[in-house]
């Protein structure tokens, strides 16, 4: 018998380590047993992890509008078909996100996140395999739960690990990835779809989705038993009451072109819709624990302040989802150079958002809010004007104007909303404010890509209408198209004949242009009401207890 056989080998067990004397006391004893075992540097390990997986869910977000074209023309689609790429991504993670209270409380951080990170593969893997737009709308699904399900928890876990003196540069950190994440997620969708197909867009992040999951059974502190004893229930019924609202409107606005806006099915989905969210409303109020509190709603700066995030919701998930249309199938550029056309926007976030913040703190926020307001609608008609000759680096010029204005909308707004209530409700708040933006961006996605369609349809319809032989300038130009067609060999009636298709894509071209025009102009003219607003905003109180 060996003389070290009742000796553990060395590693077999490991004495923990002393507790940082900075852990919050917010930190339950699942994060102190973290803490015992990965010393004073988990905090800033767990950062990481967290950072990682939130990057791969947010560059899904974008990624997949540069490949909107690619998928148009691979599975036939219409604007009414193709946002629901976006659309799904976005209200499937807004409803998501209103559940993430009740996860982390029943099962704890790692389980959910887990759970999160493997739907989010799922998601992706199927995305990559769909050969319909049913899959694919799914597969979309699936990454906006996976997102939604994931996305508050970084902040909880911030403020239980680190210390007051270092959240500040913790959510800094954390908060540069989340903005340059959609930043990015174009272009690496762009080089995706140049290297291969749109396929592999849908896969392009799967990567950092894996090291996270990895990293998080080793990472993520358990479910806290004084958390699980108080078996906090979830509101499914009011979340089902506000899926079946939000998909209800979205897909009745989506299906009106084709139904008609006064037909049987399109009355039927938005009856549903508004029962559906009256319903929610009614039954929120009289849920113990509410998935969305309406009493936040009765605060006049909260209510005031998430007019102005719902517009932001719009105003960036509607730019990001037109812009890479625009340029790619007006100005026909390549995917990648559609995407590397965001970069420098979500550079200027980068560099607006702490500007900003700071600021929040000085000056009446309504001033800041003003600025970003007339910042983005100026860029909208600008972009109104836009042609299929207007140069890169303005349209990328006037990009960046925009996510300025952005910038000092959305720090400014969210803290104004936040410190409305008083601290009873600052959760519900929280994830209210989250969720203004979230279902603002889809309806605005939705909405847009109608009017989209609408007006492709009316400017073509319009110009062709002009197409006969009366018009001398048409005739012109089509003997000049058919004479260039002769010079390349064509014999003539062949040429003659050709003509006439060419001069159609050019007025579809046409109609196109002014039909992206008109999308510009309409959110422009949004943001001069959301500037109205802002005359129903009070002058914004920094101590909730003040009142409403």
């Amino acid at each position: 018998m060996s003389v070290t056989s009742g000796t553990p080998r060395p590693g077999k067990f490991r004495a923990p380590l002393p507790l940082p004397a900075d852990i919050p006391p917010l930190a339950n004893s699942a994060i102190r047993e973290r803490f015992a075992q990965f010393g004073a540097s988990y905090r800033w390990l767990l950062l990481f992890s967290m950072l990682i997986g939130s990057m791969s869910t947010l560059l899904a977000a974008t990624t997949i509008n540069v490949a909107l074209p690619a998928i148009i023309g691979a599975f036939g689609l219409g604007q009414d078909q193709a946002q629901w790429m976006s659309t799904a991504f976005l209200a499937s993670s807004t409803i998501a996100m209103l559940a993430n209270a009740w996860a982390m409380s029943a099962y704890g951080p790692r389980a959910t996140y887990i759970f999160g990170m493997l739907m989010f593969v799922a998601g992706s893997l199927l995305g990559a395999v769909s050969n319909t737009l049913a899959l694919l709308i799914l597969s979309r699904a699936m990454q906006g739960m996976a997102a939604g399900l994931l996305q508050p928890m970084s902040m909880f876990l911030i403020f239980q690990t680190f210390p007051d003196k270092q959240r500040g540069t913790a959510i800094g950190i954390f908060s540069i990835g989340v903005v340059l994440a959609p930043a990015f997620g174009p272009a690496l969708g762009g080089v995706a779809v140049d290297l291969s197909s749109w396929r592999l867009v849908f896969v392009a992040t799967v990567p950092l989705a894996l090291l996270a999951l990895a990293a998080a059974p080793l990472l993520m502190p358990k479910a806290d038993p004084a958390q699980q004893a108080e078996k906090r229930p979830l509101d499914w019924q009011g979340l089902i009451l506000l899926s079946v609202s939000a998909v209800s409107f979205l897909s009745g606005f989506a299906g009106g072109n084709r139904d008609g806006w006064d037909s049987d099915i399109s009355l039927i989905k938005f009856a549903v819709g508004f029962i559906a969210g009256i319903g929610f409303y009614f039954w929120e109020r009289r849920h113990p624990f509410p998935a969305l509190n309406p009493k936040i709603f009765t605060y006049r700066q909260f209510w005031s302040a998430g007019l102005v995030i719902s517009a932001t919701g719009i105003a960036i998930y509607g730019s990001t989802y037109m812009i890479p249309l625009f340029v790619q199938l007006v100005q026909h550029y390549s995917p990648t150079a559609a995407g590397v056309m965001m970069i420098p926007a979500g550079l200027a976030m980068v560099i607006g958002f702490p500007i900003a913040g700071r600021l929040t703190d000085k000056v009446d926020v309504r001033w800041l809010l003003a600025f970003g307001i007339i910042s983005f609608g100026t860029s909208a008609f600008l972009l109104s004007h836009v042609t299929a000759l207007t140069p890169y680096w303005t349209l990328v010029f006037w990009i960046v104007l925009s996510r300025v204005g952005i910038s000092f909308c959305m720090p400014p707004a969210n803290t104004t909303a936040v410190r409305a209530v008083p601290p009873p409700l600052l959760a519900s708040a929280t994830g209210g404010a989250s969720f203004l933006m979230q279902i603002g961006g889809a309806f605005g996605v939705n909405l847009l890509a109608i009017l989209l369609q609408r007006r492709l349809i009316f400017h073509g319809e319009h110009l062709a209408s002009g197409v006969n032989e009366a018009n001398a300038q048409l005739s012109y130009t089509h003997v000049q198209i058919a004479r260039e067609l002769e010079r390349s060999g064509m014999p003539q009636l062949p040429a003659f004949q050709s003509a006439f298709g060419e001069l159609g894509r050019q007025i579809s071209s046409e109609a196109a242009v002014y039909a992206f025009r008109d999308c510009f102009l309409v959110i422009g003219i949004w943001f001069v009401i959301v500037l109205g607003f802002l005359a129903l905003m009070p002058k914004p109180k920094l101590d909730p207890s003040q009142g409403r």
